[in-house]
């Protein structure tokens, strides 16, 4: 399981060099959120100079989204926008990628593995596995500079209302919805805004792309991410009211809104070794001054 990231931006993050073995050029990568147990992981990479990688296949199942520059991959080219998956042991074509490109790379269930692969060899890896379904993989891509955001973003039992989307990829067992994996764009209009406290029985993760929102772990902007466990409760949102905003989401499953209504907190106790109405005992937490020790000795009240 991934650690909970909530809220960081890519400003405040350390470069480490990129894991992308078997390639030629230069790369370094930012490490949004990572699976020390399985290798699962979301990272920003960045290229220094051209890089270049042979035919073969990932040891993860794998999704590249281009936030600016040029990625080619077999005849294929993406700009800005560019999004291709491979599944686990999917055969892809080589790849070239421009200098100075920036794309986000999400891999699930496996390290950053790569076995070169001059042809298909089996089944296995001309066909590839999914995340989820046993049916074979392929490979997915779209230029989502070109695609239109699709109406209101359904949810059980709810309709966001105004909030658009362009899904990317969704895998899903047959006859089970509720397990799918599912890679989308979704963008927040100029002055939307949602005040209720919810939480997702999927874990959830998004990137933003474009625009700016108020949030009540924080300001967004382009380049804050999280990652968030299922069950986290979270809200509000009021998007800016000029730009609205756009993100990059990816959960593992089907996303329901669980909605808290009446939300209200309160802390209830009995003071056993202090009294809470003098103020020079009022900063004592747990019975434990606040005082530092450097200052003088204490006297067992925090004085």
């Amino acid at each position: 399981m991934r650690s909970h990231v909530e809220l960081v931006h890519e400003k405040d993050l350390i470069w480490h060099t990129a894991e992308l073995p078997r390639g030629e050029g230069r790369a370094r990568q930012q490490n949004l959120s990572y699976d020390e147990e399985d290798g699962s992981g979301s990272f920003k990479i960045y290229f220094e100079t051209e890089w270049g990688r042979p035919a073969g296949y990932h040891n993860a199942d794998t999704e590249w989204y281009v936030i600016n520059g040029k990625v080619r991959l077999g005849e294929i080219d993406f700009g800005p926008g560019g999004y291709w998956r491979a599944p686990a042991g999917l055969s892809v074509p080589a790849m070239k990628v421009a200098a100075d490109t920036e794309i986000l790379l999400f891999r699930e269930y496996d390290d950053w593995g790569f076995s070169v692969s001059e042809s298909d060899k089996s089944d296995f890896i001309s066909k590839g596995n999914n995340t989820v379904s046993t049916e074979p993989g392929s490979l997915t891509i779209h230029h989502t500079a070109q695609m239109d955001f699709v109406g209101n973003l359904p949810e059980r039992g709810l309709t966001q209302q105004f909030l658009t989307k362009k899904d990317l990829f969704y895998d899903w067992e047959q006859g089970d919805h509720r397990k799918g994996f599912r890679t989308f764009i979704c963008h927040a209009p100029a002055g939307w805004a949602d005040e209720r406290l919810m939480h997702h029985p999927v874990w959830e993760e998004a990137y933003c792309i474009d625009g700016t929102m108020t949030y009540n772990y924080g300001p967004i902007s382009p380049g804050a991410y999280f990652w968030r466990p299922s069950l986290v409760k979270h809200g509000s949102f009021l998007a800016d009211n000029e730009t609205g905003t756009t993100w990059i989401f990816r959960v593992d499953g089907e996303l329901i809104n669980w909605v808290t209504h009446e939300v209200g907190f309160e802390v209830l106790g009995r003071a056993e070794n202090y009294d809470p109405a003098d103020p020079l005992e009022a900063p004592v937490i747990a019975g434990i001054p606040t005082r530092s020790k450097s200052i003088g000795p204490w006297d067992g009240y925090g004085r």
